[in-house]
């Protein structure tokens, strides 16, 4: 809806809804020399098949957007969640390889909505929104919880690891069916493969864990269905890397409310401010670690002409705020972030101060010099200088940067 009182003052609201098929992950992994792949995406705990949404993957290798396409730089099968390179670029060990996409997780029902509204006048503007994401905890579809499975789900908290539930339930024997009776020795009880019908039988679903995480391995895949076999820990380690369990979803929420506004009093000023409050559920089922759901994150930018007469000189100073809780629908910074300031996993609110000078003769080039200030709350602080410019020389063209 878009109306006003006058002819410098325009008013508009606007609402969306939608049920959704994705939700957005990230793959960061390093190429392998002269292999084009395929290379497998994750999701974001570690899912080893996820099918993406046609056409919502950006690639990236050394921080470059690459190009989709038999004839251009890669190509990816949706259905496998998998990643080929083409001839045209080759791959290397040095390659820093990062692919956004949405992939589908339907475990539930997940709904979007998307509301807000803004004021605009001649010399200013303000906007206000609010965003939500969030699964229907009562309309599951591709699991179906009982009270047991409910109750382990409302007492995990944000705990993935403790999401898991024992997957075992009685049977009915069939030769078709692999199925297991339980045995216990020396206290332990665990499943032993049985096609004797007098047995009670269970059908178990193993989940693969990981090396020494479980305590069940894969013996044999040629019988009907795979077979699975126990294997006492040895000194308290385990020696398996399955389990008889599944692991359960929970639903999640999202939600994330804005104010911005700007300013410019005249041709020459601009200040333009944001400020966002999020709220991210990882359960809910479980009241449990919700002192960590909301954070707050806010950003300022100001930019002043200098000068306006055969050169151009600009001046322009930015600040960005970031609590550790904040959370966002994708990223806030630029997807070498972690390489430009020599970062690994980074923890703690985080704050980015900038200023930068940018002096443009017209048609001929420009030169910029910008310094930035990086604060981590829990263990970094760093400062960043950065020159850059290019020129115009009759036929010749000169580009340079440079940053320390």
């Amino acid at each position: 809806f878009n109306f006003g009182s006058d002819e410098t003052t325009q008013t508009s609201l606007f609402a969306a809804a939608a049920l959704v098929r994705g939700q957005y992950a990230k793959s960061n992994f390093t190429g392998r020399e002269g292999n084009q792949g395929p290379y497998k995406l994750k999701g974001p705990n570690g899912e080893l098949y996820v099918l993406v949404i046609s056409g919502s993957e950006r690639v990236y290798v050394n921080g470059v957007l690459l190009e989709r396409g038999e004839n251009n730089d890669y190509t990816i099968d949706y259905n496998a969640g998998e990643l080929l390179f083409t001839p045209v670029f080759p791959i290397t060990s040095e390659m820093r390889i990062a692919v956004e996409y949405q992939y589908s997780e339907r475990s539930y029902n997940r709904i979007v909505t998307y509301a807000g509204g803004s004021v605009t006048a001649e010399k200013w503007n303000i906007s206000t929104a609010v965003y939500a994401e969030s699964d229907l905890k009562n309309q599951p579809l591709q699991q179906t919880l009982t009270q047991e499975q409910l109750a382990i789900l409302q007492t995990a908290g944000d705990d993935a690891a403790s999401t898991y539930a024992s997957s075992a339930y009685v049977d009915t024997y069939a030769a078709s069916k692999v199925l297991y009776k339980k045995t216990t020795t020396n206290g332990v009880t665990y499943f032993v493969y049985s096609n004797n019908a007098e047995d009670v039988l269970y059908n178990v679903r193993f989940t693969l864990l990981g090396p020494n995480q479980g305590d069940y391995v894969l013996t044999n895949a040629s019988v009907v269905g795979k077979l699975f076999e126990y294997v006492a820990p040895i000194n308290g380690v385990k020696q398996g890397n399955y389990d008889p369990v599944i692991k359960l979803v929970p639903p999640t929420k999202l939600q994330i409310a804005t104010v911005t506004g700007a300013i410019h009093p005249n041709d020459k000023t601009t200040f333009d401010w944001e400020l966002a409050l999020s709220e991210n559920d990882a359960n809910l089922f479980s009241s449990q670690n919700d002192n960590n759901n909301k954070g707050l994150a806010g950003k300022w930018n100001l930019k002043q002409r200098l000068l306006s007469k055969k050169w151009q000189l600009d001046a322009s100073s930015s600040f960005q705020y970031v609590q550790e809780d904040f959370k966002t629908i994708e990223r806030l910074t630029s997807i070498e972030f972690a390489r430009d300031w020599n970062l690994g996993l980074f923890t703690g609110n985080q704050s980015i101060f900038s200023a930068k000078l940018d002096a443009q003769l017209p048609k001929k080039g420009n030169l910029a010099y910008q310094y930035e200030n990086l604060g981590l709350t829990n263990n970094f602080t760093g400062n960043r200088q950065q020159l850059s410019g290019a020129f115009q020389l009759g036929t010749w063209s000169i580009h340079q940067q440079g940053s320390v």
